[in-house]
């Protein structure tokens, strides 16, 4: 969370630390910390300091970046609330790159708990920090620079669910193991605009994470069920996320619930929801779980609880007929039509 007051972080012993310029304003400088807390700022202008910190529960990922063109009101430490892509830069080895500029680009990707301004309560909002290296005379020194960093800060983020992983203690990046995730995509929710909804406002925010995904879109009633209950699940060491309503991952749990292995299935894979349909309890009660927003922004909210890992227990009932058996979460409804 963004403090722009004394800042207690600044004292505590920093894993990295770097100070940075702004070039279209003199006399301003930021120095910048990562701790096991998370990323501490603090600008030096004329004199004047001022504090701020972002909490490493907010930040969710981060990446490299190399300038596409020149711009002369660049800098070299800019934290900004944009949601757009900035089209300065391309991925480090993007054809687009400017072989002129030494410079390498970290962008820190964070969602900041902030009060509503028009009603009461709170919302997630983005914020995108920027570090802009260019202490070194190659390109390459510097890339390697911001690496460093970038893996330290995605070490810190999977300490917070990994206890495997200490986070005064770094380990090499590709040491770390990347968990895909499975999304079922129910492209009639919405109402039918639920692979819309995926493209514009979830996988910009799986890509900041670095998270990566297959995706599979049902085609009709009971595909996700089947499809569970014959999968090589074990691959998704992330989960299996239901996007949709709450019919979805009903699917999905009964899927579960049908195979051989469902014991080790429930105690090994971790199941996700982002609403996307008429009914969504069951996000909104995750969402409630961790103190987190939810009526604001439903789908930006749970997909931060997706890409964060974070997990608590959940109970189901099992419902036995004469013909059938499946289980379900939240709600049972029974009745008799009204002509009988």
């Amino acid at each position: 969370m963004m403090e722009p007051t004394e800042d207690v972080n600044m004292s505590v012993r920093p894993m990295l630390e770097e100070t940075f310029y702004i070039l279209s304003k003199k006399n301003t400088v930021y120095r910048v910390k990562l701790t096991e807390k998370g990323l501490c700022l603090q600008k030096e202008h004329n004199g004047n300091v001022k504090n701020e910190t972002i909490s490493l529960s907010d930040i969710i990922g981060c990446r490299c970046m190399r300038r596409k063109r020149r711009s002369e009101n660049s800098c070299a430490c800019h934290p900004s609330s944009s949601r757009k892509h900035d089209p300065r830069v391309v991925e480090e080895n993007s054809a687009d790159k400017d072989e002129s500029d030494i410079s390498a680009y970290l962008y820190i990707y964070a969602y900041i708990l902030k009060n509503c301004r028009v009603k009461s309560g709170q919302k997630r909002d983005k914020m995108t920090i920027t570090l802009r290296f260019r202490s070194f005379d190659k390109y390459e020194d510097n890339m390697r620079e911001a690496q460093k960093w970038k893996s330290s800060i995605k070490h810190l983020i999977h300490s917070r669910t990994n206890p495997q992983l200490s986070p005064g203690k770094m380990i090499p990046s590709e040491s770390i193991i990347e968990n895909k995730v499975l999304i079922i995509l129910n492209p009639k929710s919405g109402p039918g605009k639920a692979r819309d909804v995926f493209q514009t406002r979830v996988v910009p925010m799986l890509t900041e994470a670095d998270v990566n995904y297959d995706l599979h879109v049902t085609r009709h009633a009971d595909d996700a069920r089947t499809l569970i209950r014959s999968l090589d699940i074990y691959q998704y060491g992330g989960g299996i996320v239901a996007m949709g309503g709450d019919g979805i991952l009903f699917e999905v749990i009964n899927g579960l619930m049908e195979r051989t292995d469902w014991e080790t299935a429930f105690q090994r894979i971790k199941l996700g929801v982002i609403p996307c349909g008429s009914g969504n309890g069951l996000a909104k009660a995750i969402s409630h779980q961790f103190n987190e927003p939810h009526d604001y922004n439903p789908i930006l909210v749970s997909t931060l609880n997706v890409v964060r890992g974070f997990t608590t227990p959940m109970d189901m009932v099992r419902v036995q007929t004469n013909t059938q058996s499946m289980f379900a979460f939240l709600s049972v409804g029974w009745g008799f039509l009204s002509d009988v």
